[in-house]
């Protein structure tokens, strides 16, 4: 089994008034381009989405096309909680929507996931700050 671990991504970061929105893209590209070469059987992505609470509407909108990309159609679980720097209704928010695409958003922490079946993937055991996922290229949980 393939885990690739990222965090810190910062989107939105700015160097004094200059956007790093364009290099940022080019790292996530890079990253997609591994996880799909290195046929990468989940992600996660560790806090610091975001570079502060209130992200510009670029920032988001590479966030969400990225963990879109990244999970292939729901085929590969992406599990992205929020850190110190984001805001936890922010990431929360979308999560009803991003979990159909095989995306699991957790901005607080210590939640109970509720169980989830997808045709890839499912959560299969849930409790307060864990969850345990069976993929369905695996006889065994994750």
């Amino acid at each position: 089994m393939k885990i690739l671990h990222t965090a810190d991504w910062h989107l939105g970061k700015k160097l004094d008034h200059f956007s790093r929105l364009h290099e940022q893209k080019q790292v996530l590209e890079e990253l997609i381009e591994i996880v799909e070469t290195q046929d990468i059987d989940i992600v996660v992505i560790a806090g610091d989405l975001f570079d502060n609470f209130n992200p510009n509407t670029e920032a988001i909108e590479l966030f969400y096309k990225t963990v879109k990309q990244l999970a292939n159609d729901g085929k590969r679980p992406v599990i992205a909680i929020a850190g110190n720097h984001d805001a936890p209704n922010l990431i929360d928010a979308p999560n009803p929507l991003a979990k159909e695409c095989g995306i699991i958003l957790i901005g607080h922490p210590n939640i109970k996931i509720p169980l989830l079946k997808l045709p890839y993937f499912e959560i299969s055991k849930s409790d307060y700050g864990f969850i345990e996922i069976k993929h369905h290229k695996y006889a065994y949980p994750i």
